[in-house]
């Protein structure tokens, strides 16, 4: 893997501006617009020739959306791969006090958005966590409900500050709730843009909407840039550039490092079908390429097949000890027994087993793994070298990843170091 580093050029206004500190010195451009965006305020004297958006989001992982700049408007184009799903959606999002551009040509159907906005709401959490992460948690006013881990979040529902308007997976949003809030923008989680009659409806209400498809994305630096498609909507492209500039860097820190050791386990990463004795496994999709990324190996990996396949128990214990680790979504494997023929596997017998919910309030249904893992990806990676590649990580801290059967002897580290 290459990972290219973008470079950010930061004007020395001190040097371009004689004394620098001193009373009269005029604002620059960019201060200006920064402190009409970050308090909200429209545009008062429109310039045809004035660059509104001085910090620009730079995608280049993901294949589901890209961003265009056009002075004082941008253009958000969702367009999954075809395989995915396929189809465009279009929004223009306009500096507020400046005038649309004709929606027609290229921009035909599209939807237009003011900006920056000022409250937001999403029926899925990944949105709600770019947010967070961008600093913009008191701007929600409307999630999935109260099954959320991050507190700031969660207490925004227990205050009140936020309602409840569904979860994705459950149906469409309460529309009546959200009319009564009547967010600026509303990432909606579609399954395909084109059956995304949620969405549909939405825009028919008038409600600023977006679709919110990340899950299109087969790497985890792909998942992690739609930190960008929800920053575009705030203005805040320079926070989203930093903090994935950060991500970046710390993942591609831990690739080269994962690359340099002869030895790579195989990790068996599994969750039960819902198809009796099947499990589905990955094949194609992030979590095949991240165990590659963190110096592993996965059973069925393959860079052309589909993003998961089904396999029957019989095929895994097929594979039997050359299976060194095996990592569940499932909270169901906690249990011994709970895995079948698979108890025969020496992964199972000798604790090998690792859950990714070490971070869960099962009381509230809240998982961390589901809010940010896709998002703080660097976490995920390192949690994945720490446990393929312990002494490369020695002193590691596991921030998602538990075992998912304890040792009665030793609950707490059966390896690694599980604090």
């Amino acid at each position: 893997m290459t990972l290219r580093k973008r470079i950010v050029w930061r004007p020395l206004v001190c040097a371009l501006l004689a004394g620098c500190a001193g009373e009269d010195a005029p604002e620059s451009a960019s201060s200006v617009l920064d402190a009409e965006a970050s308090s909200g305020r429209c545009v008062e004297d429109f310039s045809p020739d004035r660059d509104y958006f001085p910090a620009k989001a730079e995608v280049r992982y993901a294949e589901g959306f890209s961003v265009s700049y056009h002075g004082h408007y941008k253009v958000l184009r969702t367009h999954p791969p075809l395989d995915q799903g396929g189809g465009t959606d279009i929004v223009v999002l306009l500096r507020c006090g400046t005038p649309a551009p004709p929606i027609e040509g290229d921009l035909a159907g599209a939807t237009v958005v003011e900006i920056p906005a000022r409250t937001a709401a999403a029926n899925e959490d990944l949105s709600l966590t770019r947010m967070r992460l961008l600093g913009l948690t008191d701007r929600v006013v409307g999630m999935a409900g109260g099954g959320i881990y991050d507190p700031g979040l969660r207490g925004r529902w227990e205050r009140g500050d936020a309602v409840e308007i569904g979860a994705s997976f459950h149906g469409p949003p309460r529309f009546e709730v959200l009319l009564e809030v009547l967010p600026d923008v509303t990432f909606l989680s579609t399954a395909s843009l084109r059956r995304a009659e949620p969405l549909r409806r939405a825009r028919e209400l008038n409600l600023g909407a977006a679709p919110s498809v990340s899950w299109v994305e087969p790497t985890l630096l792909g998942q992690a840039e739609w930190l960008h498609q929800v920053a575009v909507f705030f203005d805040r492209e320079g926070e989203a550039n930093t903090q994935f500039d950060a991500i970046e860097e710390r993942y591609a820190a831990l690739v080269e490092a994962a690359a340099a050791v002869g030895d790579r386990p195989t990790l068996l990463w599994l969750d039960p079908s819902g198809q009796g004795d099947r499990w589905v496994v990955p094949e194609a999709n992030w979590q095949a390429k991240a165990v590659v990324d963190a110096g592993g190996r996965t059973p069925w990996g393959s860079a052309t097949g589909e993003a998961t396949r089904e396999v029957t128990s019989e095929e895994i214990l097929a594979l039997g000890d050359s299976i060194d680790f095996v990592l569940t979504e499932s909270v169901a494997l906690d249990e011994p027994g709970s895995g079948g023929v698979l108890e025969h596997l020496p992964a199972f017998r000798e604790g090998r087993v690792f859950s990714v919910h070490r971070r869960a309030r099962p009381e509230h249904a809240a998982y961390d793994w589901y809010e940010s893992a896709v998002v703080e990806v660097d976490r995920v990676l390192e949690d994945l070298v720490a446990l393929l590649h312990p002494e490369l990580r020695p002193e590691h801290r596991f921030h998602h990843l538990r075992p998912a059967r304890p040792p009665a002897d030793a609950p707490d580290a059966p390896q690694g170091v599980f604090r």
